[in-house]
């Protein structure tokens, strides 16, 4: 520690580094974890591009020592600075973020109970109060600025992981699903409960919500075939009638179905003013 004394602590740090010794590694890590802040400085002094890598270290302080709360926040914010100063604002801004979700994960903890969020993302922190504390969820939704959007995907699949079909359907009867609603079967068609899928293209509950142009997708997906296949002939989709093979159990009847749509649909794709003609020369053998 004398030697140490008597110069720049950088230069100490880097002569230490180059010998071999398994001692004089340890006391190289142990120095740097007492002193690793002026170290740090001494570090970017001699180059300034360092910054991002020493910003990391700190990230990595904040999972492997930092065990409270505030010790993590610490950590966090002397990255969030490093990054800026690196002119890195997109990762100074999630680690800015990420300190303020512990905290708000610390606070709620203490007011909860029985509630383990520490080491959660947003969206699982967010997924985890719907279960049971879905205002405390909308609260934190809106610290956060969630979207519209990204929120409602949060929240249907919470749903369907706590198996609350009767939420989800109350949820999807909301005036505008900024997600459409194909979403909210794909969640019940991953949980096995087609029955569940099916309410969501129930057109008297949601036919003024519906997308016509996905309806034959959505059909396919709750194995309703015929009207699957009926409404992409409607559309004239030829992408819709593969999908509905590819999805669906199908009859020799709706095969035949789809094989003499998808000839007709590439008929007029191949020449589309032969409808015209054939409507054109029917009214002149009519006036005849």
């Amino acid at each position: 520690m004398r030697i140490k004394s008597s110069e720049p602590l950088s230069d100490y740090m880097l002569r230490l580094q180059r010998l071999k010794s398994l001692p004089l590694k340890l006391h190289l890590q142990c120095l740097e974890e007492l002193e690793r802040n002026n170290f740090h400085t001494e570090l970017i002094k001699r180059n300034p591009d360092e910054r991002e890598r020493i910003a990391y270290s700190h990230i990595i302080q904040r999972f492997t020592t930092a065990l409270t709360t505030s010790d993590q926040k610490v950590e966090l914010t002397s990255a969030a600075k490093l990054f800026r100063e690196a002119k890195n604002e997109t990762v100074a801004q999630l680690v800015d973020d990420e300190a303020r979700l512990i905290v708000k994960q610390d606070e709620l903890e203490k007011k909860l109970y029985n509630v383990q969020l520490k080491g959660l993302s947003l969206v699982d922190t967010l997924e985890m109060l719907l279960i049971n504390f879905e205002k405390d969820a909308d609260i934190l939704r809106k610290d956060f600025s969630v979207s519209d959007k990204r929120y409602w995907w949060i929240k249907i699949q919470a749903y369907a992981k706590k198996h609350a079909w009767t939420q989800l359907l109350e949820f999807g009867k909301k005036p505008t699903s900024p997600i459409g609603y194909e979403p909210f079967i794909d969640v019940c068609v991953r949980s096995n409960r087609l029955d569940e899928a099916r309410r969501f293209v129930d057109r008297s509950i949601y036919s003024s919500k519906l997308d016509d142009d996905r309806l034959p997708f959505m059909y396919a997906k709750v194995q309703m075939a015929d009207e699957a296949i009926n409404s992409a002939i409607k559309l004239k989709s030829l992408e819709a009638l593969h999908f509905i093979e590819g999805r669906c159990q199908l009859n020799e009847t709706n095969l035949t179905k789809i094989r003499l749509a998808k000839e007709k649909i590439q008929d007029y794709d191949d020449n589309p003013l032969k409808n015209v003609f054939k409507i054109f020369n029917r009214g002149n053998r009519a006036d005849e």
